[in-house]
């Protein structure tokens, strides 16, 4: 009969160090799956832009970086940002793999256009980078300063074209606030607000545009090849390795620089969260990412945790003080109209006239026949005004202006007729809403400089 084996007890030594590889590994694993998992960077903005290049940036490092690592980048342009950030919200809620590249122009074109959400619905990640401003006009063009440009803006504000971001952004806001030094009202400001900074380019080098606004490492290419004349920068002082004076030296007591972030969406696990903080810190600490700042001329404002939540809180609040005293200096009467009146309240303040239009009707159905009780029609023709309300404001930043506005118009009119179902003229009153809505879409994007989406 063989012996049985004997069975020999660890060293408790070598339990220990098994326990704790085990438990290393454990707590390591969730980092590296959420490293090799595909990242999806999103830029709410048109190619070209800053938005846009950070994304590539970060897609090239973290490749460069972090072998076999799949990054994506997905564009989704419109209304300084916040078309992207609604969809980043809402689609990728509690997504640990996906990152929104966002900035200064946000923080503003939340409030310019009345965004359903704001970035305080996402989950702060970090600040990356810094961007002086500079201002710029073709090769050729007439004006060979920035004295020489502010005079002419000074003499003729809306002879003067300035292109730039989305309206209400750094571009614009720049821009405004160089009027308000000059001593003109941000009204008299001839902005035509572009998609992305590749669109902007495009115009000043058409000769659309007198000049052009945006980051430095958006011209820096075509300053450098002799296309663009750099006039000024918005620093507080001369930037090595860019030959332009400042704004300052101009005469013009104005400094604004463009910082740019990335948040997360809502939804996710503290774990979650400091493992993707913990992965653009070291992103943000390597050579490669150096190495980029320095090729686009972008500063190193690297910010992440709890710091960077309470600089967009105080950010979030100079911005807005910032843009009611603009405004409030700001007396003429189309200024005063279009506070009131904007791309996201105009519909629903039609349709509050139009229930008043036909509640009005109603009373007077109901004066003439004082015993007659509200018709079943007339309260169908409530709720469905009611329900177009309610329902405008949440549409309108997933479908856009003109389809929310086409089907808030179309549900207006059919409650006011009262009837049932009649599909030749629900046809007729989508057509006449869809043709209203894109009117106004011209008169917003076109005539007051308006990015809608």
């Amino acid at each position: 009969m063989l012996p049985s084996p004997t069975r020999t007890a660890l060293p408790p030594t070598c339990t220990r160090v098994i326990l704790r590889g085990v438990l290393a590994i454990l707590l390591v694993a969730p980092i590296i799956a959420q490293a090799s998992a595909p990242l999806m960077i999103v830029a709410p903005a048109a190619p070209g832009g800053g938005w846009d290049q950070t994304a590539r940036v970060m897609q090239r490092v973290l490749a460069a970086t972090e072998p076999g690592a799949s990054v994506q980048v997905d564009n989704v342009p419109g209304a300084a940002g916040t078309i992207g950030l609604s969809r980043f919200v809402q689609s990728e809620r509690g997504n640990p793999a996906a990152l929104l590249v966002t900035g200064l122009v946000m923080v503003s074109g939340v409030i310019t256009n009345g965004s359903a959400f704001s970035l305080a619905d996402a989950t702060p990640i970090a600040r990356l980078t810094g961007e002086t401003e500079v201002i710029v006009v073709p090769a050729a063009s007439p004006y060979q300063s920035m004295p020489a440009l502010a005079e002419a803006f000074k003499a003729n504000p809306g002879a003067v074209a300035w292109g730039g971001g989305s309206a209400g952004g750094t571009d614009d806001l720049l821009v405004r606030l160089m009027a308000e030094q000059l001593g003109l009202p941000a009204s008299r400001v001839n902005y035509i607000a572009f998609a992305g900074g590749g669109a902007a380019l495009a115009a000043v080098l058409g000769g659309q545009v007198t000049a052009a606004v945006s980051g430095y490492g958006e011209f820096a290419g075509q300053i450098a090849a002799g296309q663009l004349r750099a006039l000024a920068i918005s620093a507080p002082a001369r930037t090595p390795g860019i030959d332009a004076p400042t704004l300052r030296e101009a005469g013009i007591a104005l400094d604004l620089s463009n910082w740019r972030a990335v948040v997360a969406p809502p939804g996710l696990s503290d774990a979650e969260r400091d493992a993707l903080t913990a992965r653009i810190t070291r992103m943000a600490g390597s050579a490669a990412w150096q190495q980029a700042l320095a090729q686009n001329g972008w500063d190193d404002l690297f910010l992440a945790g709890a710091d960077f939540r309470r600089f967009l809180l105080a950010e979030q609040a100079r911005v807005e003080g910032l843009l009611q005293r603009l405004a409030a200096s700001d007396t003429t009467p189309a200024a005063r109209a279009t506070r009131s009146i904007t791309p996201t309240t105009l519909p629903g303040a039609l349709l509050i006239l139009l229930a008043a239009v036909s509640m009005v009707f109603a009373i007077g159905s109901i004066t003439n026949r004082p015993t007659a009780p509200m018709s079943g029609a007339g309260w169908r023709s409530a709720v469905t005004l009611g329900a177009a309300l309610l329902v405008q404001p949440l549409l309108f930043p997933v479908a856009g202006f003109i389809v929310s506005s086409t089907l808030v118009f179309a549900a207006g009119a059919h409650a006011l007729r009262g009837r049932g179902w009649q599909p030749a003229r629900s046809l007729t009153d989508v057509a006449m809403g869809l043709a209203f809505a894109g009117l106004l879409y011209v008169i917003f994007s076109r005539g007051l400089g308006v990015s809608l989406p």
